[in-house]
């Protein structure tokens, strides 16, 4: 079998039988679909590396999951798995751009390398291909969103934060120049803010039923 040393361009690791027969839909020019070794272990070279947890995958199981987005996009004509996927591609795309969100040398490295491959056309799905030529990027979106997601929940909240605060500064996003520091120990504050009034309420509303329940007349 090939590898990176010895890979040979005529020899292909598998031939993808996304049939009628075997996906259950007929879908032009995507009957099958040659990969090749090098292509798979880079694409698990990188999946490895956006998450140490995820094994590998052969070229069985990524047929398999190509026919069965090809039956769940049947109706619709796409993947609403690969759509939601590239909308978090584009959120990782933000997210790494913004100076203002500081991200840590090993995020910047990792989402760098995925969009990289993102950008690719002739990845390990060509992307022209109807139906499933995003397939592999969103799949590599989906490995790294179990690594990324507390990250972009954390960016998004920032950027809630700062569309509130040009609100109600009357001032563009751009203008405002609060980092992401600036904002955690702004949403640290608010937090502490929110729970002394808690305690201040409750401390209240303790008072006042025991002056109902113990009112000597």
């Amino acid at each position: 079998m090939p590898n990176r040393l010895d890979f040979v361009p005529e020899r292909s690791v598998a031939r993808l039988d996304l049939s009628a027969a075997q996906s259950g839909i007929f879908t032009p020019g995507i009957e099958t679909i040659d990969i090749q070794d090098v292509q798979v272990q880079r694409f698990n070279d990188l999946a490895q590396s956006l998450n140490a947890e995820m094994p590998s995958l052969s070229a069985d199981q990524l047929a398999g999951v190509a026919r069965r987005v090809l039956r769940t996009a049947a109706m619709g004509g796409d993947s609403p798995f690969i759509r939601s996927r590239l909308r978090r591609a584009a959120e990782m795309r933000a997210m790494r751009a913004d100076t203002a969100w500081r991200l840590s040398e090993d995020f910047q490295h990792r989402i760098g390398n995925l969009l990289g491959y993102v950008d690719d056309p002739l990845g390990l799905i060509p992307d022209k291909t109807p139906v499933i030529g995003l397939l592999d990027d969103a799949l590599l979106v989906d490995i790294a969103m179990d690594v990324l997601r507390d990250e972009l929940d954390g960016y998004a909240e920032f950027r809630r934060f700062l569309e509130a605060e040009a609100i109600a500064r009357h001032l563009p996003v751009v203008d405002l120049g609060i980092s992401r520091d600036e904002w955690q120990i702004a949403r640290e504050d608010e937090l502490r803010l929110e729970k002394h009034l808690r305690q201040v309420r409750g401390s209240v509303y303790a008072s006042s039923a025991a002056e109902r329940i113990f009112r000597v007349c």
